[in-house]
């Protein structure tokens, strides 16, 4: 009898978690068709953390979607590392691989960051399929309209260009770099901002006492596309970064900051 009872329990909490995952998802849903993006996005956010496995990752997906889709710097920033991670946890065969690096260079141009732009179209180029070719075709052509030194060119973006252009008419805004990513890199802080919730982690590069030496460093990365800043107390500290969780900065480092820098710390 107890066992009948723990199984019957077990079904309706199974059953109540079901009806809540899919009230959620209906909820960020609705939010994403009418553009209320960025309602969307913290609704994706809380769905996210109820589930597993290859649900969790489509999820988090959509979450990176609607936090670029809000065409906001601060939310283009913030989708920047979740972005990363999924692609990082993804292999170059998988299907999902060319969509996540399409949707990072459509960021990457959002965030003025050519190189890195150019560099993930030429990942989504290289694993797409011949249905894919359309996305990739107007992203290049973005590429060559937003930074026409960037080393794409027109006849790059012709070799992409789909057989049936149909799809190439239909409506769209052109992605071009969101205003405040023009300002400069370095931004310097004489104390750590307070915090009101929990403790952000971070990655710290170096700490110096020449000055010039961080911001040699900050410009080193910054021309590899990667955003860096420096805070101001007893030494000179590179960081880059806020992220909500230390498996987020780590991957962050290893993709990022690793391939040039191997001496860095995740603190919080």
């Amino acid at each position: 009898m107890k066992k009948i009872i723990f199984c019957t329990v077990c079904l309706f909490i199974c059953s109540a978690f079901g009806a809540s995952a899919d009230s959620l998802y209906s909820q960020a849903q609705k939010l994403y068709s009418q553009g209320n993006f960025e309602a969307a996005a913290r609704t994706y956010a809380g769905l996210c953390s109820m589930l597993e496995s290859k649900d969790k990752k489509t999820c988090q997906i959509n979450e990176a979607k609607s936090l670029i889709e809000a065409n906001k710097i601060i939310l283009a920033r913030e989708a920047e590392p979740k972005l990363l991670w999924l692609i990082s946890e993804t292999e170059p065969n998988d299907s999902l691989f060319s969509e996540l690096s399409a949707l990072d260079t459509k960021l990457q141009i959002m965030l003025d960051q050519p190189m890195r732009a150019v560099r993930s179209w030429k990942a989504a180029q290289a694993s797409a399929s011949v249905d894919y070719f359309a996305q990739i075709y107007v992203l290049c052509r973005d590429i060559v309209s937003a930074y026409p030194t960037s080393g794409l060119t027109t006849e790059n973006c012709e070799k992409t260009k789909p057989a049936d252009t149909s799809m190439l008419s239909l409506p769209r805004k052109k992605i071009t770099p969101l205003s405040g990513t023009s300002q400069p890199t370095v931004v310097h802080y004489t104390a750590p901002a307070p915090s009101s919730g929990a403790k952000k982690w971070y990655v710290q590069l170096g700490a110096f006492s020449l000055k010039e030496n961080a911001e040699k460093l900050v410009a080193d990365f910054k021309t590899r596309g990667v955003q860096l800043y420096i805070v101001e107390s007893k030494h000179f500290t590179v960081r880059a970064g806020e992220f909500a969780t230390r498996e987020e900065a780590e991957n962050f480092a290893a993709q990022k900051i690793a391939p040039a820098h191997k001496d860095y710390k995740i603190l919080q």
